[in-house]
């Protein structure tokens, strides 16, 4: 169990910090490239089938995006050392959920009774 506790933190870990990575050198380029977006709008495929099953959602889109422009605009030169500062938090809460649920396991696992027909802790399997 502790096994797979770390290994899925190391694999959301690694994610997560790909992802900050990634959107480090999206703002590093600077915001025009929010702007880039919407003409890609005009273009998805079947939106009058998604308008019909969600209507509005394209024009939220359309409004996320320039709230995105708006606010990466007004951070300005901030936005990459923010990105850092935030993946920084999300890696400190990966690796302390991953440490909690270690402490859980193993206090689970001491206060467990020994499981029917068990050897008793150091005793020799062969006699």
């Amino acid at each position: 169990m502790l096994i797979a506790i770390w290994i899925v933190a190391a694999v959301l870990l690694a994610l997560w910090s790909a992802a900050g990575w990634g959107l480090h050198a999206l703002m590093v380029g600077g915001v025009q490239w929010v702007g880039e977006l919407e003409p890609l709008l005009d273009r998805i495929p079947h939106s009058e089938w998604i308008e019909r099953w969600m209507p509005g959602a394209i024009d939220a889109i359309r409004i996320t995006l320039d709230v995105m422009q708006q606010v990466l605009g007004w951070m300005g030169g901030a936005a990459p050392a923010l990105v850092w500062v935030i993946w920084a938090v999300g890696a400190v809460l990966l690796l302390g959920l991953a440490l909690v649920l270690t402490l859980v396991v193993a206090l689970v696992r001491k206060n467990m009774p020994p499981a029917a027909g068990a050897s008793p802790a150091g005793a020799h399997p062969l006699g």
